[in-house]
């Protein structure tokens, strides 16, 4: 998975994420906005965490590295 930071002009964090996705590829961004950490999923749903809510997601997010999706 790739994931970079990127600059802002704003001095938010941002990151760009590859996925796959339904049609093809895209890419999940993740902002840090002060206390609130917003994702934006493709197409683009965007969802609004606090800072111990994204916590929890990052753990999340650890605890399923290495799984596989069962194709159907």
């Amino acid at each position: 998975m790739a994931m970079w930071p990127t600059e802002d002009p704003h001095e938010q964090l941002r990151w760009r994420i590859a996925c796959a996705t339904a049609s093809g590829s895209g890419n999940v961004t993740v902002l840090v906005m002060g206390d609130r950490v917003g994702i934006v999923l493709p197409p683009g749903d965007t969802l609004i965490f606090t800072a111990e809510e994204a916590e929890g997601l990052a753990n999340l997010v650890d605890e399923a590295k290495g799984c596989t999706a069962v194709p159907r």
